[in-house]
């Protein structure tokens, strides 16, 4: 792919992108640097809101979606996070992986998909960002419950 192609893919998954999170992100809190390539936004989940941000990484060919957990984990609680993380990124995700920086205390969600002479689809986009929130949806207040024990 050269550079041309790859910065109009770019510029591509980008509009399409912002037209999901303008769609599906609750409105006052949509950001948007077109110029890092970046998207956020808090989209409506249960237990509790989650917070998506979105980057195209053109000299990569990635498309990544990040979710930083809403709470930070104590250094009491870190080897027992851990373990948790990993059992959950072994055990029940095929797609996308737990992140935990024990120096932060942060735990983050992590999906990427490349790009690279490829073409994503607006569905395909949109399934990306539907997952990332129903898997952080579905884990944070476990996750959660854990530091508070």
């Amino acid at each position: 792919m050269t550079r041309e192609e790859l910065n109009a893919a770019t510029s591509r998954l980008f509009n399409i992108s912002r037209d999901i999170f303008d769609k599906l992100a609750q409105k006052d809190s949509r950001i948007t640097n077109e110029e890092k390539n970046v998207l956020e936004g808090d989209f409506t989940a249960d237990p509790f809101n989650v917070h998506v941000k979105l980057t195209i990484y053109p000299e990569n060919g990635l498309l990544s979606f990040f979710s930083l957990l809403p709470f930070d984990v104590p250094p009491a609680k870190s080897n027992e996070v851990a373990k948790l993380a990993c059992t959950i990124n072994y055990n029940d995700l095929y797609a996308g992986n737990y992140d935990y920086s024990v120096e932060q205390g942060k735990i983050l969600f992590r999906l990427s998909i490349p790009f690279r002479n490829s073409i994503l689809s607006k569905d395909l986009i949109e399934e990306c960002l539907q997952y990332t929130i129903s898997t952080v949806s579905k884990y944070n207040n476990k996750i959660f419950e854990t530091i508070r024990e």
